[in-house]
């Protein structure tokens, strides 16, 4: 197996960023845009829906995109083609 040129410390920071922005999280149970952000607020991540076609998603507020976010995030984790995200 190869390794990464991340350190232990760099890997360790990245576990301890804890609020999250989620695009295209999805109200459909069976979408992994739904139960993956479903788990990680279960572990104690803070979750902040992104969807421009739902005002809540999982008793959290949904924002129709990042630019109206009105608390900062540590992390944007997109569930979206990428064809539909800019480079």
């Amino acid at each position: 197996m190869e390794s990464d040129s991340h350190t232990d410390e760099e890997i360790k920071e990245i576990f301890r960023l804890k609020k999250i922005a989620v695009v295209g999280m999805s109200k459909h149970i069976n979408k992994a845009a739904h139960f993956v952000p479903k788990y990680l607020s279960e572990q104690g991540f803070e979750i902040t829906p992104i969807n421009p076609n739902s005002t809540e998603i999982l008793g959290k507020k949904s924002y129709p995109n990042v630019s109206s976010l009105d608390h900062p995030v540590d992390v944007i984790d997109v569930f979206r083609p990428s064809e539909d995200v800019l480079p």
